[in-house]
């Protein structure tokens, strides 16, 4: 998605009546909403906005979008959540299909402490599809200083579950990355396409090539071709195999192609890099 919003944003001021058990907490469940479906939107149609409180919504069917102040859109998936903070410029909406959410607004210093540690922060995550603000919601509509207090706990145990489960899809989806790179050095000839990697890793390939900038600094192509190149160099000094034997071993079935890539990357045709081997 490529498009962008520029907009001043509109501000949500923070509602009124918050409660001396809500202050002395430090946390405060200001608003919230269960099975609201809003209607698709052109994102191009909503203005940016910010909030005076910070905001959970779970998107736990529909299609949706999402926008924060540098204009980029991203896809929201059924199951993900979005979390904005006070003063964080976004928008979203749905994209094709309606966007139906729970969603919690809330306040505090408590909520503050959270978002400086780094427990809590804008953007999208997983949630997965059940509706897991239920029962922070239920609690809330009593209005009894115990029942606030228990939503609050709720709350809080809420955030910082989806905190432990995203980051452990991260470390999780680095661990398989580190597994597939391994792979690729013990099968280089082996045909690594796209769909191969990310049906290994289980990721989408925005998400694969994400991986590939960070972990290798390279693209996958020049990072597999790389590992490719660095064992042909190692054949042609070794090895009496001929250029179209490596080529094949190494996964390129047109010789003239593999001679081409090789010089891309070591600088010299094949058989000009063996004689100055072997000199």
């Amino acid at each position: 998605m490529n498009n962008a919003i520029n907009y001043l944003p509109a501000i949500h001021p923070l509602p009124k009546g918050i409660r001396d058990v809500h202050r002395r907490y430090g946390l405060w469940i200001c608003k919230f909403i269960r099975g609201n479906a809003a209607r698709p939107t052109a994102p191009k149609s909503l203005p940016l906005r910010r909030f005076e409180f910070y905001d959970l919504s779970h998107m736990y069917d529909g299609c949706g979008w999402f926008c924060a102040g540098d204009g980029k859109l991203k896809e929201v998936k059924k199951g993900d959540g979005i979390l904005v903070a006070p003063g964080f410029q976004h928008n979203y909406g749905g994209l094709k299909e309606a966007y139906v959410e729970d969603a919690i607004s809330f306040c505090g210093p408590l909520a503050d402490y959270l978002l400086e540690t780094g427990i809590i922060k804008s953007g999208i995550f997983r949630i997965g599809k059940a509706r897991r603000l239920l029962s922070v919601i239920e609690l809330a509509l009593d209005h009894s200083d115990n029942a606030q207090i228990m939503a609050n706990i709720e709350l809080q145990k809420l955030l910082m579950d989806l905190y432990l489960e995203n980051k452990n899809l991260v470390q999780n989806k680095d661990a398989v990355f580190e597994q597939l790179l391994g792979e690729i050095r013990k099968a280089p000839g082996k045909y690594w396409s796209l769909d191969v990697m990310t049906e290994f890793c289980n990721i989408s390939i925005s998400q694969l090539n994400r991986l590939f900038k960070k972990e290798t600094g390279m693209t996958s192509k020049n990072y597999i071709d790389s590992i490719r190149m660095d064992i042909a160099a190692e054949m042609l000094a070794s090895s009496t195999a001929s250029i179209k034997q490596i080529a094949k071993e190494l996964g390129y079935p047109d010789p003239y192609h593999f001679s081409r890539r090789f010089k891309e990357i070591k600088g010299y045709a094949p058989m000009q890099y063996k004689e100055l081997f072997l000199r």
